[in-house]
Order: C-alpha cells, then structure tokens, then sequence
C-alpha cells in the first residue's frame, strides 16, 4: 500500500492509533502471516480462558462455602440464651425472618426399658423445619420427618448399639415414654462440639415440655434459629438487634463464625485459586511476547521498506500494535467465551465432585472483569518486543543484519507498567497488597535469573568451544550463541513456564497434603469427659486393652473472667457481654500443642513467683475480644477465688482441627488443686469398637462420659475431600495455558534454523546430522531451562510451604524429577520435529528466497 498524499501521516504513536492507513495497512501486512498469528491468538485464548474460568469458579466456589457455611450452622442467624426468651422478644427476632424455628437443649438420664440400663444425654427439643439449609440424615430414611409428624425419638448409633438396643424399643425420658425411630447418621448442626458433654437425642419441642424436664434443669439452653427474609450483612444484623435489645445477654452466632471453624482449608482454597489465575494469565502474556517477537523477526525488511518511504517510526510501531490490539482483542473475547465454558463443563461433569454445591451458571461480571484484564495484560506484553521496532533503520534494505536492540531505559517504563499490570491481576485474585507485591515480586525474580542464565550461557558457550571437540557436538552447541539463537527467548519462555508449572503443582500438593492432615489418625473421633484424676490411669489401661490410641489426656477447670486492668469485665468499653457470662473451660501445660503457634510474647512453661501473678498464654481471637494484650492484667475467677493473671502470650489456635484446644492456658503449679476433670481423647475404627468401649467404660466407670464425633468429622472431611479433588482438576488450567508457549518457542527459531540447515546440508551435510546437530542444541537448552526452571520452583515452593499454607517446605521428589525429565524431553521432541520439517526443504528453494 502507498503511502498517503493527500494527508500526512501522524508523528505520535498515540494518534497514529486513530489513523485509517495504520488499520488498513495492519490488516495487509498480516495476509501473509495471519496462519502464524495463530500463536499469538491460542497465547490469549488460553491465558484468558483460563483466568476466566477459574476466577468463574472462584465465585462459584466461594458462593457455594457461603451456602455451606450456612448448612453447618443450619441457618441464618442462631439466638442462644440460659434463659427462656420471651414471647415479646421472639416476636421481635422473627419479624426480621421469614422462617423461625425453636430449640431447646439440655442433659438428663435417658432409661432404655425394661431395664437395660441408664446414660446421660443431651437432649435437643426443636419445632419447626430447621435447618433451613443442608439436611439431617438419618436411618431409616424418613425417621427425621417421622419425629416432626409424630414424635418420637432419634439416638446416636453407638448409643444404640451401646445398649444392645433396635428401631422399635421404648425409652424413658423424664415422666414420658418414646418410641425409638431410629438412628442419627447426619446430625443437625450444633451449639459446640461438645454439645453439652453428652451424646445427642433428639425429640419433638412439645414432648420436652410434657416430660416436666425444663422446670427441674437449670443448664437447659434456649436457641432461636432464624432464616432472614434476605441476604443481610451479618455484622449489621447483629448490631440491630443489639440496639433493640440492649438488656439481652444472648450469643448470637452466624455463618461467618462456622466459617472460621473450618480453620484455614477454604482460606488456602481460595489463595490457590488466585495463584493458579495469576500463573495462566503470566503464562499467556509469555506465549503473546513470544509469538510478536516471532513476528517482528520476519517483518524486519518490510519494515524498513516503509521507514525508507517516509513512514516514521512511530507510525510503523502503530501498524504492529495495532495488530496485536486486534487480536488481543479478538482472542480475549474467544478466550473469555471459552471460560464460560469450561466453568460450565466442570461445574455439569463434577457434580457431587465439587466441595459445595453450586448453581451451573455463568459468572457475568465476573467474565467481563476477566476479560478486559486479560486483554490489557497481554496488549501490555506485546509492547515489549514492539519496542524494538524503532530501532529498524532504513539503511537494512541495503544491507543484511539484525535490527538495533532497544535499551533497558527506553523499555523501562514498559517494565513498569508490566509489573502494575500484574499486581492488578494479582489483587484482582483477591491478594493482599503485601501478597500480591511477594508473588509479583517472586516473578520478576525468575525473569531475571532466567535472562541471566540465558546470557551466561551464551557467554560460556562462546568461550569454551575447541575445534577438538566433535563437529556435530561444536555445531550444536554453537547455536546457542550465534547470531538469531533462540537460547534467551528460550529460557524466558519454557524456562518461566515450568517455573510457574511446577510451583502452582506444588503448591497444589502442599493445600491437598493440609488437608489430608485434617483427617490424620492425630484427630480424635471420642472424647471421654468428666474423667477424674485418679481415674485417668485406668482409663488409658482401658483404652490400651482395646488396643485404642491414646491422642491427648488434659485436665479441665471451669472459671470466668472477673475484671480486666482492674475493671470489670461488664463495664470496660468495648468488650462484648459474652465474655464476662461465658464460663470458660481452661488447660494448664508446659509446652504448645502442634496445633498452636506464638503470635507474640513468649510461653511461660511454669511460674516465676508462686505467691505472685500468674502468666497466661490467650488465643489472638479472644485477646481480641478483650481488648487485651502483651503485659495487661487479668483477673479470673476459678470457681469463687480470684486468680490475679498476666497475659505473657497470644497463640493462634487451628481450630478446624478436633484436637483439644483453649482459649486460655495456665502454667503448670496453679490449678492443680482446683475443681476440675480431665479430657481423654481417642481414635474408634468403627461403631462398634466405640460402642464397646463405652459399655466397658459405663460399667467401671458411672461417671465417665463418652462423646462420638464421627458424625461431625464425616461432615468436615466430605467438604474438605471433595476440595482436594477440585485442586487437582483447576491445577490442570496452568498446563492448558503453558501450551501455546511451547509452540510459539519452537516457531521463532525456525526460520533460522531453516537457513543454516539448508546451508549445512549444501555444504554436504546429511539430514541425520542437521537433526543430530538439532537435538544436541535443544537437549542443552532443555536440560539447562528445566534445571534453572525447577531450581527457581523449589525456591517458590519454600516461601509458599512457610509463609502462606503454613506447611512442611520439602517438594515432591517425584515431582520435581518428573518435571526435569519432561521438559529436558519436551525439548528434544521438539527439535525433532523442528529437524522434520527443515530437512523436508530443499537448498534450491531456500537459497531462492521460498520459505
């Protein structure tokens, strides 16, 4: 196309955007070359497909923990109260709910007739349909309905088979008879853990009140379960009904707190997800740099051609940019497209795979915000090697030889704007800035250290290559720095790739080997409670004998807090009332559980002083509450006299984990003497291995109380199983979108190559030498990328084990050999199939100028 006359062409590359020609001569320039654009396309497709996807999953993900956050508190909003609530304040909850449901809970003897013996329960009275969200499961199937309608009785089964007892047999339960209808597999969510020290039953609301229970039972527990006409921030919910009832002492209790149950799983969960984001979009926008560095390779001559027209060098640039803005363009809109349907795909076949349960629908918005910030992303990698546009002079058409590098000062804006760009994605994905700022930052670092072995093996290789050495292995290794090698944009480019390839697996197996932990045989499934202290000898003998793991055995004393910095607890500011009514039940040890860690100040394993303060270790949540810290003084009551305390120390608790865990710790030499009881914990294979043991406890020991936890502990690792499973299929996006890299690499250096093979070949060379000389250059580059690549990766792997999933920092030996082999392998294949096509040319029609 010639150049205009009528109107000149615009000297800025901004205007030169806005200019006709420009597009028009865009779009003939790429006629010759749109089959190879192709990369630069799938680059896209695949960087933004997979940031779509997974950042549509993400919110599905996250409104699906949401909706699961709501099954294990069953509702939500959860009113409990020591005392019956008033009919007026019922009245005044429910008319911010749409659906209400009562409850009370409480422990009594429950009788097994005839005569089969007698236990302490929990019983749990309720009306209405709760829980408003998951379900109760049971056996027989239709027993939770059946007690609804009729009424009736459900145990726990280890309680059934304990007493030898079947669906059918009466039981007592104050001045009633029930029916047993049948067994709980699936419980309804509960206040606690321990739920009252005591194994569950659960029975109708109106056939509590007609055992004449509630009046003699003064540790009866009153809730009012609440499903919100519509989505309320939970926090304001709390607040409202604070003001409107500024007397009442209730614990109110949302899904945001059974969220933090779960500990830090979904946490991690999410912080994968966005690592994996944050990985395909980098992959993508390498794959684009590459395939425009490719492309303005080959189009050097007809570049200088227009700067000898009078076309100014910004005016070309445009011509370039805009076609990578085209199909930036193009290939974000197919990849958000193919987003779509990937999170549409897995959300079908995964079903019941999926951690939650999921509405199979696309994420709009999310589309959108994915979509333009892939296209920004890779618009920004293409200026990169752009730049080097301006260094084409005219005076190439006269002469051969390669293009003037750009200066690192003219790219460094360009570097900068790469790095926002990515810190945007990274916060974005729902990274902190100091997160974003580490992964970003870890990134550059890898850049750097590939371009620096990329250089030093250039360096190296030009030095230490003899005329002694063997032709074929001088040739091979010759290339990787001889004029148009391929060594930097090689390492840059698979070397990057398998950096983020094996360091999003391995973070990968570092979120599945955490939660695996969760289900270890180190988390109990028995608690025995009320366990005395010259008991709890013969209470491991017991366990030994049944060949049971004894996991933890702790002493327990109950106490509250009086005051705190010398004021009581109900008037220091601040402070929620709950703290000052709860009755806490607290350790004392010597040392951390593997569950805890020390946020601040230091442990105290004994007191200093025996007549003076004590020190205390606090949970960081409570100490928050508190509005306490390092050096603050507390006053705690143990059960009617003052113990003057210091807080020493602030722990951060898992308490995802079933392990037995405080808020508050004591040294040893304080409450030895205090009323109190010890806490066993154990491990059952099965029902019946529990339901025997605690018949044999039950008979030597009256006092002793057995609570099983399997039916919860089902529940936590189905969710956390089935996010494992979704780990490994989303860590499978990161390959997708390295894919076109390995491509694009593969293309740049072939026409090069071509030229030298066929000038070797017309030198008399034979095609099994070219190829020879072929492997040889790409197994060098290979197995120095995969090494750079996996050494960079184990770094990563390190920062992520210590400073994000809090895991063991070692990598996955398999895995970190597994990926040298392949990519030292990846780049053979690919030299042999590069030699397959060079060989498959003549001389004549190379020499010709054909391609």
């Amino acid at each position: 196309m010639r150049l205009p006359k009528d109107k000149p062409l615009p000297t800025s590359l901004w205007r030169s955007l806005f200019c006709r020609w420009v597009w028009k001569m865009a779009w003939r320039d790429s006629r010759s070359q749109r089959l190879r654009l192709v990369v630069f396309s799938l680059a896209i497709v695949s960087g933004v497909a997979a940031l779509t996807a997974i950042h549509s999953l993400k919110t599905s993900v996250e409104r699906g923990i949401e909706s699961e956050a709501k099954s294990l508190l069953g509702s939500d909003l959860r009113v409990s109260s020591r005392k019956e609530l008033k009919s007026v304040e019922i009245e005044g909850l429910a008319k911010r709910a749409e659906r209400v449901s009562r409850e009370v809970s409480f422990p009594s003897m429950l009788r097994f007739l005839p005569d089969l013996g007698a236990r302490l329960m929990q019983v749990r009275g309720m009306d209405g349909a709760y829980p408003f969200y998951g379900e109760v499961e049971t056996q027989p199937l239709d027993a939770w309905n059946k007690l609804h309608q009729g009424g009736g009785i459900l145990l726990e089964p280890a309680v059934l088979d304990q007493f030898s007892g079947e669906i059918g047999d009466r039981v007592e339960l104050g001045g009633i008879r029930l029916t047993i209808l049948g067994v709980i597999k699936k419980p309804a969510p509960r206040g606690n853990r321990f739920s009252g020290f005591a194994p569950e039953v659960y029975v109708q609301l109106g056939d509590v009140q007609r055992s004449g229970l509630l009046g003699k039972n003064s540790m009866a527990s009153y809730q009012l379960h609440l499903k919100t006409k519509e989505a309320r921030d939970e926090r304001k919910l709390k607040e409202e009904i604070r003001e409107e009832f500024p007397k009442s002492r209730w614990r109110m209790e949302t899904p945001e707190n059974r969220r933090e149950n779960l500990g830090d799983a979904l946490e991690n969960f999410q912080k994968f997800l966005g690592l994996i984001a944050l990985a395909s979009l980098a992959l993508g926008a390498i794959g684009v740099a590459g395939a425009v560095h490719a492309h303005v390779t080959r189009r050097i001559a007809t570049i200088s051609v227009l700067r000898c027209l009078g076309c100014p060098g910004n005016v070309a640039f445009g011509i370039y940019f805009a076609q990578a803005i085209a199909l930036g363009l193009l290939g974000a809109l197919l990849g958000g497209g193919v987003g779509v349907g990937i999170q549409m795909g897995l959300l079908e076949v995964l079903g019941d795979e999926l951690p939650v349960t999921v509405n199979p629908s696309p994420e709009w918005k999310v589309v959108a915000q994915t979509t333009a910030t892939g296209f920004l992303v890779c618009c920004g990698f293409a200026l990169l090697p752009l730049l080097k546009i301006q260094g084409i002079s005219p005076a190439i058409t006269l002469r051969s030889g390669s293009f003037l590098k750009g200066r690192f000062w003219q790219a460094f804006p360009i570097y900068l704007l790469l790095v926002a760009l990515l810190l945007m994605v990274a916060r974005f994905n729902g990274s902190d800035w100091k997160r974003a700022l580490a992964l970003v930052g870890g990134m550059v670092v890898a850049f750097l250290m590939l371009a620096s072995v990329a250089k030093i093996l250039m360096a190296v290789t030009r030095r230490i290559v003899g005329k002694r050495w063997p032709y074929l292995l001088r040739q091979g290794v010759s290339n990787l720095h001889r004029p148009g090698n391929q060594t930097l944009l090689f390492l840059l480019s698979l070397g990057l790739g398998a950096f983020l390839l094996v360091t999003i697996l391995s973070a990968g197996n570092l979120l599945n080997d955490r939660l695996t932990l969760q289900q270890s045989d180190e988390n109990p499934n028995l608690y025995l409670i009320d366990v005395q202290p010259d008991q709890v000898s013969e209470v491991e003998s017991v366990l030994r004998k049944n060949d049971l793991p004894l996991l933890e055995s702790v002493p327990m004393v109950t106490m509250r807090v009086q005051s705190i910095g010398g004021v009581e607890v109900d008037k220091v500011e601040g402070v929620p009332g709950w703290v000052g009514r709860r009755e806490f039940r607290s350790t004392y040890r010597d040392r951390l559980n593997f569950t805890e860690t020390i946020l601040e100040g230091e442990f105290a394993t004994k007191r200093a002083d025996p007549a003076g303060i004590v020190p205390i270790s606090l949970e960081e949540k409570i100490a928050r509450d508190m509005k306490v810290g390092i050096g603050d003084k507390i006053t705690i009551d143990v059960q009617g006299i003052a113990l003057e305390t210091q807080v020493t120390s602030i722990r951060k608790v898992d308490w995802s984990r079933f392990n037995l865990n405080f808020f508050m710790v004591f040294p040893p030499g304080v409450l030895e003497d205090a009323p109190g009881f010890n806490v066993v914990t154990t491990r059952t294979p099965s029902a019946q291995a529990s339901g025997d043991l605690q018949r044999e406890l039950a008979e030597k020991f009256a006092n002793v109380t057995a609570i099983d936890l399997t039916q919860i502990l089902e529940e936590v690792r189905d969710i956390l199983g089935d996010i494992s499973t979704v780990i490994t299929v989303l860590a499978g996006f990161t390959v997708l979108a390295g894919l076109p890299i390995l491509l694009g690499t593969l293309m740049n250096g072939r026409d090069v190559r071509l030229k030298e093979s066929v000038l070797l070949r017309t030198l008399g060379a034979s095609s099994k030498q070219v190829r020879v000389i072929l492997v040889i250059e790409y197994a060098t580059l290979g197995v120095l990328t995969a090494l750079t690549g996996v050494l960079l990766a184990i770094g990563a792997n390190y920062a992520l084990a210590v400073f994000v999933f809090k895991a063991s920092p070692w990598p996955d030996l398999m895995l970190i050999f597994s990926a040298l082999g392949l990519v030292s392998f990846v780049s053979v294949l690919g030299g042999l199939v590069l030699s397959r096509g060079v060989c498959g040319h003549s001389p004549l029609e190379i020499l010709r100028g054909g391609s």
